[in-house]
């Protein structure tokens, strides 16, 4: 899985303690930096998102290079390839993915489309742990010693994660058919019976929908289906991006465009546009011969979502857990205990050997 990590960016910005100098950092669930040398708190002077701005699509295509774009201090991990942005506190950080020492001498420039808005980390890791021990209590097939690795493990960072967000008109036609059931009775005797048929016709029409915050993960690092399995995202408490809230936190670059984000929205939106075609055409069947959709007044901006990454070893191999950042929901992948999946196979076939006995017997 290490090839689909080829991307992560860090923040160049690098905010000191007035106190001691130190490098501050963050503090999930708050709205302040804090000094882990001296104890110093800073606060952060949220900017309260009173009405969602959005970027023009058609026109940042056309303008790509000038529009919201700016200078990024983006390191590669050597062995993965992986590419984030980082603060000079964070020096001596490890890749999430694969954990490999990143090293700030492999730092480059990239010119690349800045956030808009973030969900600040919510949890912070000293919680983490809780939630992976819960996760982990309902996995019975696991290993023993799954616990014990996975919880004492310390390779554990926050990353903000990148997603697009679309918002599209689209107006669409179609032609189709209707198929409306009706019952006839055929045979004799004792072969009559009742069969159901279906009469089509056909249908043509249009259909108008307003698609809002369409959501497509950015990132190569996290698949589509974790970001989904660890989801819901309380977006409705997104804050003005602020770099201030990623100091002491890894941050991905985008690896997915804004134009193939939009490939993928478009798919998202064409599932619910078949399903308002269907409604549409009503009756007991649909089916859908054609359809064409015209996309306008296309806007999306880039956000930044708050996950927690954890790995551990295992009989030499490496899995990972996904923590979301603002719920403390939790995904990833595990090893199966052979001994725990062959015991309850023996456990169910005693069973079913026993209920065949007893209903033999007394049945």
């Amino acid at each position: 899985m290490s090839d689909v990590f080829e991307n992560i960016s860090l923040s160049s910005d690098t905010y000191q303690c007035r106190g001691c100098g130190a490098a501050l950092k963050y503090k999930p669930g708050t709205t302040l930096l804090h000094c882990d040398y001296c104890g110093t708190d800073t606060p952060i002077d949220v900017k309260i998102v009173d009405e969602v701005e959005e970027l023009d699509f058609e026109q940042y295509v056309q303008t790509e290079e000038i529009l919201n774009t700016k200078a990024t201090k983006v390191i590669s991990c050597r062995k993965c390839g992986a590419e984030s942005t980082f603060d000079e506190s964070m020096k001596s950080v490890e890749c999430p993915y694969c954990c490999t020492p990143l090293i700030e001498a492999d730092a480059h420039e990239e010119r690349l489309i800045q956030p808009s808005y973030l969900l600040p980390f919510k949890i912070s890791d000293n919680e983490i742990q809780v939630h992976m021990l819960t996760w982990l209590s309902k996995r019975w097939f696991a290993p023993n010693k799954l616990k014990t690795r996975a919880l004492h493990s310390n390779r554990q960072q926050g990353v903000y994660i990148p997603c697009w967000t679309y918002d599209a008109q689209t107006n669409t036609d179609y032609a189709g058919q209707r198929g409306d059931n009706y019952t006839v009775t055929v045979g004799s005797g004792k072969n009559r019976r009742t069969e159901t048929r279906t009469r089509w016709s056909s249908r043509s029409g249009h259909i108008s929908l307003f698609f809002d915050d369409v959501m497509v993960p950015a990132s190569k690092i996290i698949t589509t289906q974790v970001m989904t399995e660890i989801s819901n995202w309380d977006t409705m408490n997104m804050v003005e991006a602020d770099n201030r809230f990623l100091s002491g936190f890894i941050t991905e670059k985008y690896n997915i465009n804004m134009q193939t984000g939009f490939t993928s929205a478009k798919s998202i939106m064409e599932s619910d546009i078949q399903y308002a075609i269907r409604q549409d055409i009503g009756g007991d069947k649909q089916r859908i011969n054609s359809f064409k959709t015209r996309f306008s007044s296309i806007k999306f901006k880039l956000i930044l979502l708050p996950v927690y990454m954890s790995s551990y070893t295992y009989n030499n191999k490496l899995y990972h857990f996904f923590v979301n950042g603002r719920t403390g929901r939790v995904t990833g992948d595990r090893p199966y205990s052979v001994a725990k999946i062959t015991l309850a196979i023996l456990t169910g076939l005693i069973l079913l050997g026993l209920s065949i006995w007893l209903i033999n017997k007394y049945g």
